[in-house]
């Protein structure tokens, strides 16, 4: 088992002080589905709140599932006719995207295979979130969204390997898990993010780059560690849920 992360006070602050915009705003998400109807300004402010203050505070704390879930809410009930659609786009999309990301695999599972290396390769729809803000912020047609999904390699660190003295197995392991992906893939130079040697102020480290893959489609791919992904799934976010559950037991 990884070691525990320690947080400081005001990072425990700031998870409270998230906590408590989340029930706030499943309160309006709440009212919203009951029919009843909001201020329009009053809702509005809400949004623009979660959206430009509360994320971002979230995503610095490595908050990412809250993260997600506050951006599709706001969307849900500030903006009901862009979230059916999205809903629908993406539901149509989905079983397209799951052919081409087993066409995509099957080069990368075989190479990675023959190099003895031990992963777990997940795939996931993007969120109704980041499409509408490409189609809204950035004026993009749904059609003209290349990544509906994305990818996420999850890979072993063996034990006990030898290697020279300062080497850092997983930055190792996860740049090689790289090369062999481009040689399989071209790299769109514009979209590689390294928070593996540049990690975010919250901690979070992931090497995330998007390629082209069958048919011209350009899939985005994160790679991560056993440690990173547990760093990044079990991080303060997973300290205050404990806290809760304990409390209610």
């Amino acid at each position: 088992m990884f070691e525990k992360t320690e947080f400081t006070e005001e990072e425990l602050l700031q998870v409270e002080a998230v906590k408590a915009r989340m029930a706030e705003l499943e309160n309006y998400a709440r009212r919203y589905d009951a029919g009843e109807v909001l201020p329009q300004k009053l809702l509005q402010g809400m949004i623009d709140s979660v959206l430009n203050e509360t994320v971002s505070m979230a995503e610095r704390l490595g908050m990412h599932a809250e993260q997600t879930m506050m951006q599709d809410t706001c969307v849900r009930i500030g903006y009901p006719e862009d979230y059916k659609m999205l809903k629908k786009l993406l539901s149509d999309s989905e079983v397209m995207c799951e052919v081409v990301f087993k066409t995509f695999k099957v080069p990368i599972c075989a190479m990675l295979d023959d190099a003895g290396i031990e992963y777990d390769f997940q795939y996931r729809m993007k969120s109704v979130y980041s499409i509408w803000r490409k189609m809204r912020i950035d004026k993009k047609e749904f059609d003209d969204v290349y990544d509906l999904f994305g990818t996420r390699i999850v890979y072993k660190v063996p034990e006990n390997i030898v290697l020279a003295e300062n080497v850092d197995v997983e930055k190792l392991y996860c740049y090689r898990i790289y090369n062999i992906i481009a040689m399989l893939y071209r790299i769109h130079p514009d979209r590689i993010k390294d928070w593996v040697a540049n990690p975010k102020p919250s901690g979070y480290r992931a090497l995330q780059f998007t390629v082209m893959g069958p048919d011209c489609n350009w899939i985005e791919i994160q790679l991560r560690s056993e440690r990173m992904d547990y760093e990044a799934e079990h991080g303060i976010a997973a300290h205050w849920l404990y806290k809760d559950e304990t409390a209610k037991k």
